[in-house]
């Protein structure tokens, strides 16, 4: 999946464009893909990335290797002092998030879903980290996930994506990432794909278990 640079796009909808069928090529290798807990799903897992975003930069990610990036990541340096922030590129595309007198990215755990409930209302632009933004949630955290809702051939899917920043220092390190393959069907924050050796990522993998054995309880009931 290609990440590009230092692009300011506009939040416009992919509805009037045909994407092209997802080559699951990304930024430092091929994605794994596997049938996931629910029948007919499939989660779609980057591998391990760490792409740092440098000071006075951004970083496009283009979350299912077709023709447009999905969201933009920035790591700006503002008259207050460090910025980071998000921005979903395409309509009705939106992070989770919650509105306090500005648009804020919430900073989620591990075991998270992920899905139209969790990203109704949320905003396509917003902090997530400024020393004059109080409510800001990614001050300073590792393993910290933003979820995202971003349109494929005009129809929704959820994803995460998962980072580390540090305010005070300006770092912004993007590990990974993930989404779901089929359209409206959500994601756990962490969940990536099973049967595999890969498992679950190390943090919250005992709860993303234990939300998957309940789902696969509840098809089966």
């Amino acid at each position: 999946m290609s990440a590009v640079k230092n692009c300011s796009p506009s939040h416009e909808s992919k509805w009037n464009s045909v994407k092209r069928g997802a080559a699951y090529s990304l930024a430092a290798g091929a994605a794994v893909t596997t049938i996931a807990s629910d029948a007919d799903a499939q989660v779609v897992y980057s591998g391990l990335q760490n792409i740092a975003i440098g000071q006075f930069s951004s970083q496009n990610l283009n979350l299912d290797g077709d023709a447009y990036n999905d969201i933009l990541l920035k790591n700006y340096v503002f008259g207050g002092g460090n910025y980071q922030g998000a921005y979903v590129n395409f309509a009705p595309g939106k992070v989770v998030g919650f509105n306090a007198g500005l648009n804020y990215v919430s900073a989620l755990g591990a075991g998270f879903l992920v899905d139209s409930v969790a990203t109704t209302g949320g905003p396509f632009s917003a902090s997530m980290a400024y020393a004059s933004n109080p409510n800001s949630q990614f001050d300073n955290v590792t393993d910290a996930y933003i979820g995202l809702e971003f349109p494929i051939n005009a129809t929704s899917h959820f994803g995460w994506i998962r980072v580390d920043i540090d305010n005070a220092a300006g770092t912004f390190l993007i590990k990974d990432w993930a989404y779901e393959s089929q359209p409206g069907v959500g994601i756990h924050t962490g969940e990536i794909p099973e049967p595999s050796t890969l498992g679950l990522l190390a943090a919250g993998a005992l709860g993303v278990a234990a939300l998957r054995r309940k789902k696969r309880e509840s098809n089966l009931s």
